[in-house]
């Protein structure tokens, strides 16, 4: 773990200035079978074994929180843009930057990250209609091992990006406004850089169609979209739907994803049981004053060849306004890991990060830095 390393080098720093010349004098018996120049070494280990022991409160002072999380509690870091258009690998229970990922060229409008931590990807807008892909490599400290650029190019920006657990694909949805020439939803292998493309179907005179918010399943072929369409003649616009595409026999072109959970419109960071029957989300919650309220997890149990309703909803934990104040209730950039049980949320204005797990919530305490998208 981080904290770990920390106290390691703190204690590496404490016991470097030990020389056999700062040592006390120590008065012992005079013992021939055992010269009293001997126990400056056993002396010696002793005072390190103290100073790691001070050093260790000493530097749970300076983190300002609680005892450290254990390992299965969510993931160690999270990934971030920063507003000047790079981004940073942060550590997820004291904020502290890990890692700086900057891009050759232009800023990163989009990123995404594998749910083993080993695996960065990050979309870089390098120009007019022109997007390229970084990949980084990142070790289990979340330091970056290498860095590599995969190729090929779009033409829109990239709007949001989801790897598979493994990293070895990473599918990207397109913002299909802006008049670039493209299509609006893609699949790259990351190890080849191949890559399929998919358009949705044009959308009618007051409803602009789209896929957003893409989540893969725990296979890896499955891919989960929010894909916003036109309601059918005589029907109600109800938001978009939550399709399922399967990559792997759907053919370029025409999107036809299928459709299994109606009108997702108030949840996002959808997350799916391996199983597949349920997904995990947050739900935003307002006041008659249009002011925030809370975050909520929901688990919601898929009716698969139903109606498209959920069968079941129900609520895993919930972060109230008051427990993230007084960061502003606006602007909020929120995400789940992979798990669905561990909330981030990040307030570029006010730089503050919170988390929340299994509804436990705690301010990072070391984030002096305006963030912008966050991935974890």
């Amino acid at each position: 773990m981080n904290i770990e390393r920390l106290l390691k080098d703190a204690a590496a720093a404490e016991t470097r200035g030990v020389t056999r010349e700062s040592l006390p004098p120590l008065s012992l018996p005079a013992d021939r079978r055992r010269p009293a120049r001997r126990w400056t070494a056993p002396v010696a280990a002793v005072l390190a074994v103290v100073a790691v022991a001070a050093v260790s409160v000493g530097l749970r002072g300076v983190l300002r929180g609680p005892d450290a999380l254990g390992a299965h509690e969510g993931p160690p870091y999270f990934l971030a843009t920063q507003r000047k258009g790079g981004a940073g690998v942060f550590d997820s229970w004291t904020g502290r930057k890990i890692a700086d990922i900057r891009p050759d060229a232009g800023r990163y409008t989009a990123l995404a990250i594998s749910a083993d931590r080993r695996t960065a990807f990050l979309a870089a807008e390098t120009g007019s209609c022109r997007t390229h892909i970084d990949k980084a490599t990142l070790r289990r400290d979340g330091t970056v091992a290498s860095r590599t650029t995969l190729p090929g190019e779009f033409g829109p920006p990239a709007d949001e990006m989801a790897a598979t657990a493994d990293g070895g694909r990473v599918a990207l949805t397109f913002d299909n406004t802006t008049g670039c020439v493209g299509n609006d939803v893609a699949v790259v292998e990351s190890a080849s850089g191949t890559t399929r493309g998919w358009r949705v179907s044009p959308g009618g005179a007051d409803t602009l169609s789209s896929a957003q918010s893409p989540v893969w399943a725990a296979d890896g072929r499955a891919l989960f979209l929010a894909e916003n369409v036109p309601a059918e003649p005589g029907e109600d616009y109800t938001g978009p739907d939550l399709s399922e595409l399967d990559t792997r026999t759907a053919g370029a072109g025409p999107l036809r994803a299928r459709p299994v959970l109606r009108g997702i419109t108030d949840l996002s960071s959808v997350r799916p049981s391996p199983d597949g029957r349920t997904v995990t989300a947050i739900k935003k919650n307002f006041g008659a004053d249009s002011a925030l309220s809370s975050i909520a997890i929901l688990e919601l149990t898929l009716n698969r060849g139903g109606s498209g309703e959920a069968s079941s909803v129900r609520e895993l934990a919930r972060m109230t306004a008051r427990q993230i104040a007084p960061a502003p209730s606006a602007g909020f950039q929120t995400t789940l890991d992979a798990t669905g049980r561990h909330l981030l949320v990040s307030s570029g204005r006010d730089r503050a990060v919170f988390r929340m797990d299994d509804g436990r919530v705690r301010r990072l305490p070391d984030v002096h830095r305006d963030l912008d998208l966050i991935a974890w």
